[in-house]
């Protein structure tokens, strides 16, 4: 039996995999909500999956962690992700960048940006919707967008500067890969390709050409060897690598530990692809989804309903952290509600007044 742990407001794409588009695994899994977690103490035997690990607050993760030690001491239960040791984006592109296996580096939005190679980008620790700013040529520039980013509602502490690694070919298109770890499994997933530095599926050029390319890419995952070791380093057992390729080596954006996965094979969607370019994807997908399937049933474990093991936490601790959920929930809808009505407002304050936020901003986190 799996147990894929993972919050509640993420649940949506393996809940869409395990019901949609593989229900033949449904009888496999169990999809534990964290929230809900330490309403029990009783734990069967199985495999745990640990997603979404960088959305869990500080009290929380205390108690994931201590799930994971005591599960681990069990026979016959296998762990995926470790909550302390498994990397964030911050510390993995860094690690990344000290080993030379990334051409770029990040300093958070609190220390030193002067000394990064210009241009950089801002962007959140652990959102995943990319790039909160364009391309910034300046520290000044750096100072007003950290600043809007601010008064738009995002935590300062979640805020990073990343220098910006130029991927693109001759023909000045940007390609970003992605591939799925189960395990020890690597199973690669898709290309996205557009002509803007920050890739993303809504933008992407899906023609005849790219999408032989994705088909050659997930049928023969010609990067795989070059993943497994970044996933080592990472020490990620379940995620889904983002990354490009510059001078045929693996340059790594993230590695998301709850990605969506996306639905299967199905009907043209409403991009209107041409049934040719249809056809191609689905025969890609549906390759994907056949190794991604084995990729789970490999580290299941026997369902064993009748061993169950009593773990112990800290009642203290389980109430706090289920207040620490509530108000997180409250706090990031309540900022929602208030920046929408001011964003005309907010967006085009003058830059001096940003730049004066971000040194308030980083003399409060320094004191």
């Amino acid at each position: 039996m799996i147990y894929f742990l993972v919050p509640a407001a993420g649940a949506f794409s393996i809940c869409e995999f395990v019901n949609e588009v593989r229900p033949a695994l449904a009888d496999r899994f169990r999809i534990i909500h964290y929230e809900n977690l330490f309403a029990q103490n009783q734990f069967h035997i199985g495999t745990y999956v640990l997603a979404g690990l960088d959305q869990l607050g500080p009290t929380m993760r205390q108690l994931v962690c201590s799930l994971h030690e005591q599960l681990t001491a069990v026979a016959g239960v296998r762990v995926l992700n470790h909550p302390q040791r498994s990397l964030q984006r911050f510390d993995l592109l860094n690690k990344l960048y000290e080993l030379r296996r990334n051409d770029f580096r990040a300093v958070r939005a609190g220390d030193d940006f002067t000394k990064l190679r210009y241009p950089v980008f801002v962007r959140g620790e652990r959102s995943h919707e990319g790039a909160l700013s364009p391309l910034l040529d300046s520290p000044r520039q750096v100072e007003e967008a950290i600043g809007r980013a601010v008064v738009q509602g995002r935590p300062f502490s979640d805020l990073l500067v990343v220098e910006f690694c130029p991927t693109a070919n001759d023909e000045g298109l940007y390609r970003k890969y992605g591939a799925f770890i189960v395990g020890k499994k690597i199973v690669a997933r898709h290309i996205n390709q557009g002509m803007h530095w920050m890739t993303k599926w809504a933008d992407a050029k899906f023609t005849k050409e790219l999408m032989l390319a994705e088909r050659d890419y997930v049928f023969n995952n010609p990067h795989e060897a070059q993943l497994a070791e970044i996933f080592r380093i990472a020490n990620i057992d379940y995620g889904r690598i983002d990354y490009a390729l510059k001078n045929g080596r693996v340059q790594t954006w993230e590695i998301n530990l709850n990605a969506t996965i996306n639905r299967g094979p199905g009907p043209p969607t409403s991009a209107g692809f041409p049934a040719e370019i249809q056809a191609i994807r689905n025969e890609t997908k549906g390759y994907f989804f056949d190794r991604f399937q084995e990729a789970w049933q490999a580290i299941d474990t026997p369902a064993s309903l009748e061993s169950v093991v009593t773990l112990n936490f800290d009642q203290v601790a389980i109430k706090a952290a289920t207040a620490e959920s509530m108000v997180n929930g409250r706090f990031l809808a309540g900022m929602k509600a208030i920046v929408r009505p001011i964003k005309p407002v907010v967006e085009p304050l003058a830059n001096p007044l940003l730049r004066g936020i971000t040194s308030l901003m980083k003399s409060r986190a320094k004191s």
